[in-house]
């Protein structure tokens, strides 16, 4: 993925404007086949060879960010290892140990010999010397070898080019807008469910038939784990943009001095197919909603867990997706459950508010304790119920307040 710093965009007043490949796709073409060519010549040599083979390219400095940018992408997509890794300071220590040794044994005019040294030591740990000489430095990144090409094709690269800055855009973004219009509910349920599996903090409302309003917020609106909310944004971008997102706008703070400027891209803007990038995140369930499930089917007796397809839109408030629908055996009486571990309380509230202007079915929200909320701000009388839980979702408490929606 890109970085800020690698963008090629533009302030125009109160807006930042992306500067796109346009004419510069064929030197872009260019620039990504002798990258990746680069890095398949280099399979089975260290890091830093590769990295010195790129930086020898030869352009022009207004193509020295594309350049960059490029290598960033295809270095993503390299897999790297290293042979011995967390030994190499003791086998370092034991080289240097056995050499100085054979030095204090040399006459005055005696050289020392590094390949009988080498010898010696990886004898010991029953390896050759040329083994024993790659792992002395294992690591160290710049000695780590490149084993595997995993990136995509210098074409897919350039077209795929402006959707990845559009990406590192949302790294700096405190608010992101999509309007989504005219779109199947099937795939409405697998964006949530994919926003849900990066844990990203959001809310949806109906705007009509098939147009929906997506509020995602942004790593610069949180406190903590600033990088790591971003790239989970920025990976949505293609799941939004692949589901028929009309207009995405974002609230971003750019720049070495943090200015706030609002990016737009909307229409043509989301390109192509192709332009679109690889939406390559799983529309399942969350690891904690499917461990819940998995539960359920071992433990829940009365009550069997599916993956839940439905949305729950009421108009003017909001609407949610539940994860999974638990339904009890005997009467055939359905609770969806939505997971909550790790969103905002906001988010929590808004529930709360669906459930007091009336749920269409009876809901279970499952709400970490961090997020500070109480079971009781709920009544019994309520159509929907929360669970707050610490670490794992206790199943007997879960079907405790399954079996009391079902009653009501």
């Amino acid at each position: 993925m890109l970085t800020p710093d690698l963008v090629h965009a533009r302030r125009q007043k109160d807006e930042l404007k992306l500067v796109g490949l346009g004419a510069r796709r064929e030197q872009a073409m260019e620039l990504a086949e002798m990258v990746v060519e680069l890095a398949k010549e280099h399979v089975g040599r260290p890091r830093e060879e590769l990295e010195q083979a790129w930086q020898a390219i030869e352009v022009e400095p207004r193509d020295r960010k594309l350049l960059d940018g490029m290598t960033k992408l295809v270095e993503d997509a390299l897999v790297f290892d290293s042979e011995v890794g967390d030994d190499a300071p003791a086998l370092r220590a034991e080289v240097f140990r056995r050499a100085t040794e054979a030095r204090r044994a040399l006459g005055d005019d005696a050289l020392l010999d590094r390949s009988s040294v080498l010898a010696d030591v990886a004898t010991k740990h029953g390896m050759d010397p040329e083994t024993l000489d790659r792992a002395l430095y294992g690591d160290l990144r710049s000695a780590h070898l490149l084993r595997e090409v995993r990136a995509p094709g210098p074409r897919a690269l350039v077209e795929g080019y402006d959707l990845a800055q559009a990406q590192a855009v949302l790294l700096r973004a405190t608010k992101v807008v999509a309007i989504l219009e005219d779109i199947e509910p099937a795939a409405m349920r697998a964006l949530f469910r994919k926003l849900k599996f990066l844990r990203l903090l959001y809310s949806i409302r109906a705007e009509g038939p098939g147009k929906w309003r997506l509020d995602i917020d942004g790593p610069f609106s949180l406190f903590e784990s600033v990088t790591k909310y971003g790239l989970a944004l920025a990976l949505a971008l293609p799941a939004i943009a692949s589901s028929g997102t009309h207009r995405v706008v974002a609230d971003v703070r750019w720049g070495k001095e943090r200015l706030p400027l609002r990016f737009v891209m909307e229409g043509s803007a989301l390109g192509s197919p192709k332009e679109r990038g690889r939406d390559e995140i799983p529309a399942r369930l969350s690891d904690e909603a499917e461990a819940l499930r998995a539960r359920i089917e071992e433990k829940g007796g009365a009550w069997r867990a599916e993956v839940a397809d439905v949305i729950l839109d009421l108009p003017g408030v909001g609407a949610c997706v539940p994860d999974l629908v638990c339904t009890h055996r005997a009467s055939g009486a359905r609770v969806l459950v939505e997971v909550m571990g790790y969103w905002s309380r906001d988010a929590v509230w808004k529930r709360v508010e669906l459930a007091e202007k009336g749920l269409s079915e009876p809901v279970l929200f499952c709400v970490s304790e961090r997020l500070r909320v109480s079971e009781a701000v709920l009544p019994d009388d309520a159509p929907a119920a929360l669970l707050v839980f610490k670490g794992v979702i206790p199943i007997g408490a879960l079907l405790e307040k399954l079996e009391a929606l079902r009653r009501r």
